[in-house]
């Protein structure tokens, strides 16, 4: 009862996130403020075209396919159908959020290649090894940082633009890692894994009364 209680408890708090999100981009396109586009050294430019080109259609529909794959490898059942929610979701509504907000100036919208670059770290968070998050981690944030300063050189962007490329991606990681929650194979790790704070606290308080 305790882990269920748990269970659903953070599947709230992932639900307000992706609720919170929502609000915060439909305010963004209401309120539609005022924000000068971003600028970065015209020398990098070149280095930027071949950032933004690698991050097409079939790109992405392939890292895609290769983390639905370790998903499947991994057994996580759930996991399969976290990554496509978060990386086709996160994509298609980019693309809704564009043509909605199409009055809006092009800079407060999002850059559908962060949103990419985005989605896909989220996917591969979710689905990878716990022992491999800490570098996937990094390295995420690294590609995530290159490919925001690249769009930003190629298509005119604001702050607002990006922070709105993000909220899209975090809507849909927060939808997709709900789902993970209750994946039967995910759920079963829980249970085994040891409570470390319990046990160092526990180790702690045998030592004081040696």
């Amino acid at each position: 009862m305790t882990e269920s209680n748990s269970t659903l408890r953070r599947s709230v708090h992932r639900l307000a996130v992706s609720a919170a999100g929502t609000v915060l981009l439909c305010a963004l396109y209401l309120v539609k403020p005022a924000s000068t586009a971003l600028t970065f050294p015209e020398p990098l430019r070149s280095v930027a075209d071949q950032v933004i080109s690698t991050i097409d259609v079939t790109s992405v529909l392939v890292a895609t396919v290769v983390l639905a794959v370790v998903a499947m490898l991994r057994k996580l059942s759930y996991g399969i159908g976290a990554v496509l929610a978060l990386c086709l979701g996160a994509n298609l509504t980019s693309a809704a959020v564009r043509a909605w907000a199409a009055d809006a100036p092009s800079v407060l919208l999002p850059s559908g290649h962060v949103v990419a670059a985005a989605a896909l770290y989220g996917s591969a968070i979710l689905v990878s090894a716990p022992r491999f998050r800490p570098v996937i981690a990094g390295l995420g944030f690294a590609l995530i940082l290159g490919v925001a300063g690249a769009s930003a050189l190629v298509d005119p962007i604001s702050v607002y633009g990006l922070v709105a490329s993000l909220v899209v991606s975090s809507i849909w990681w927060a939808l997709a890692s709900t789902l993970m929650l209750y994946s039967p194979v995910a759920a079963k790790r829980e249970e085994l894994r040891p409570d470390t704070a319990a046990m160092a606290f526990s180790r702690h308080r045998s030592s004081l009364r040696l």
